[in-house]
């Protein structure tokens, strides 16, 4: 079974994955998930529900570290229950944005560090305790915004996350992008 951070009716990573996957389930919000964890209970409320997963595509960036949460959180859970699964991280190119060259006041200065911690922790998780961790590195994507229509399409990086889960060797690391 397969969960995915993310709302599926708008234009999202989540919404590719619904299509691709008719049969996933979505936390959101808009379907009764905090995932910001501000709210002892909204992590409780996720602790319980990961349990009915094993597999986990963690694709929406969350400010202050809740990605990286999300990460911790489910391999702490399945760890604890024994639940062989596998978490998909989604990443992002602005992973390898020198922090020197990033200015102070921009959006992605703490983008780009969450990213790499995201990245960072997948890898380290790695295979550990029977649960593989796989992170995308997905350049731009095409969110049907006119900015970013040559980016990647979001069917393409449902179908990425379909050849990770289904592949016979452990994927750890993936850079995916538009070819333009």
């Amino acid at each position: 079974m397969i969960l995915c951070t993310g709302n599926p009716d708008h234009v999202t990573v989540a919404s590719a994955i619904k299509k691709k996957f008719p049969h996933a389930k979505f936390a959101s919000r808009s379907t009764g998930f905090d995932l910001r964890f501000w709210d002892p209970n909204s992590e409780d409320i996720f602790r319980k529900e990961i349990h009915n997963y094993n597999i986990f595509i963690n694709s929406s960036f969350i400010c202050g570290g809740g990605q990286l949460a999300l990460l911790e959180t489910t391999w702490d859970e399945w760890t604890k229950n024994n639940i062989k699964g596998h978490i998909i991280n989604i990443g992002s190119t602005a992973e390898w944005m020198s922090v020197a060259s990033i200015p102070l006041d921009s959006v992605y200065g703490t983008y780009s560090i969450q990213k790499r911690s995201l990245r960072d922790r997948s890898l380290q998780l790695n295979n550990k305790k029977g649960i593989k961790t796989s992170h995308i590195i997905a350049g731009l994507l095409n969110d049907g915004k006119p900015e970013n229509a040559n980016g990647l399409s979001l069917d393409s990086l449902a179908n990425t996350v379909d050849w990770i889960i289904h592949h016979a060797e452990n994927i750890p690391l993936l850079e995916i992008q538009a070819n333009n």
